[in-house]
Order: structure tokens, then C-alpha cells, then sequence
């Protein structure tokens, strides 16, 4: 069960023994409340080292009015423990380590830690994901160090090859001060053009205290 990008929910797929998988995706928007242009592209390198665990390299990248530059590194492991016919569950710890100038407002200045619970139940032409996670947030920057999340997802075969996706997400603010929920809505596509190359686009609205009102998404995956 393969969602992946423009999803903000995990799934359960993994790359088997030996796979590697390449995302390179982004998301161009605006900030809530000030209209400030916020430039956002991730690399995404994950490396099937048991038929069902990946070991994932993320490296973000922002570009804001404080500055553009590499945000912090993280290192996670995806591990799908459960598989009963159309319904599996994984898990997914990981760490970031505090490589961005926090300064820049691109780090958090402390390595910080979190896991998701996945729930993955593919059906042939339609299929459901659905997380909830932790994050202890360990920052410099005086924002809020304990925070959850949860999001679901649903994915439609609506043609060969194409993928029609809808994701809605839920998490806490990093905002000591906010008082609402960040929450995110998805609408997207992804288009397998063959087994190894997809392309996908979505557009992602933001609500709450979400940091963005909307953004266009796109992103391209290679495996081999």
C-alpha cells in the first residue's frame, strides 16, 4: 500500500530488502495572516533493509523572510509489524538532528525525537491510511515541546495509473500562545507514468493555526 506524496499520511509501505525509493517534492504558499511567500522542497531517500523496514534520510529545505537555507536533518525507521489480507500496521520512530541555523529561523537548535502508529488497508481500487504520533519537540526557540498528531487519508484508483488522493491532518501548534489546532486538507492526484516513476500534484489549505493558508504541492518518486 503506496500513497506517498502530496499525502501529509503515512502508509505502510515499505521498499523490500535492497529497494531504494528517491522523493523529491514542495510546496509553494502563503503564510496565515501576513501573505508572506513561504518556499518549502524536501529529499526524501529510503533504503529497504528487511522486506519490511526502510530506514529514511529526510533533508529539508525553506525559504522565508528570515532567510533560505537547509533546515535540520532527520533519520527515521519505517517498520510494518502487522499484515492481515488488505490491512497492515506499522510503525515509524525517528530523530532529527538540529543541522539548520536556528537563527535563520531553519532549526530547532536541540535534537528532537517522535513515532507514528500506521494503519494502512488497501482494497484493490480504493485504500485507507490513517496516523497518530508524537513529537517531543526539543527547541531552542521557545516553542512548544510536546506535540501530537493525527491525519487519515483516502486513495482511489480512478483511471490506470492515476491515483486520486484526499488527506486531512490534525496537529498540535508549535505555538506556545495558539490555543487552536493546525489542520491541514489535501486534494491531489498521483500518476504512475510506470512501476518505478510517479509524478504527483495536490493543492494543501490550511486552517486553525496552521502556518499556511494554502500551497501548491508537487513532487516526483523513483524507485530501483
Amino acid at each position: 500500500a503506496q500513497a506517498g506524496h502530496p499525502l501529509i499520511t503515512e502508509d505502510t509501505g515499505t521498499q523490500g530488502a535492497g529497494g531504494w525509493q528517491l522523493e523529491v517534492f514542495g510546496e509553494e504558499g502563503k503564510a496565515r495572516g501576513t501573505g508572506e511567500a513561504l518556499e518549502r522542497q524536501d529529499a526524501v531517500l529510503s533504503h529497504g533493509i528487511a522486506e519490511t523496514a526502510d530506514l529514511q534520510l529526510r533533508l529539508p529545505w525553506l525559504r522565508h523572510a528570515g532567510g533560505r537555507g537547509t533546515r535540520d536533518l532527520s533519520l527515521d525507521l519505517k517498520w510494518r509489524f502487522l499484515e492481515r489480507g488488505p490491512l497492515s500496521l506499522g510503525l515509524k520512530p525517528g530523530v532529527t538532528v538540529p543541522t539548520g541555523d536556528e537563527a535563520k529561523g531553519l532549526g530547532a537548535g536541540r535534537a528532537a525525537w517522535g513515532a507514528l502508529l500506521i494503519l494502512s488497508y488497501d482494497a484493490g481500487p480504493y485504500a485507507i491510511h490513517a496516523h497518530a504520533g508524537y513529537r517531543r519537540n526539543r527547541n531552542d526557540l521557545g516553542e512548544r515541546e510536546s506535540l501530537t498528531h493525527t491525519s487519515g487519508a483516502v486513495t482511489v484508483q480512478s483511471a490506470p495509473g492515476v491515483k486520486v488522493v484526499l488527506d486531512y491532518a490534525r496537529s498540535t501548534s508549535a505555538d506556545p500562545a495558539a490555543t487552536a489546532s493546525e489542520r491541514y486538507l489535501v486534494f491531489g492526484a498521483i500518476w504512475s507514468l510506470r512501476k518505478d516513476l510517479d509524478l504527483d500534484l495536490g493543492l494543501k489549505v490550511g486552517s486553525g493555526a496552521a502556518a499556511l493558508d494554502e500551497a501548491l504541492l508537487l513532487g516526483v518518486t523513483v524507485r530501483w
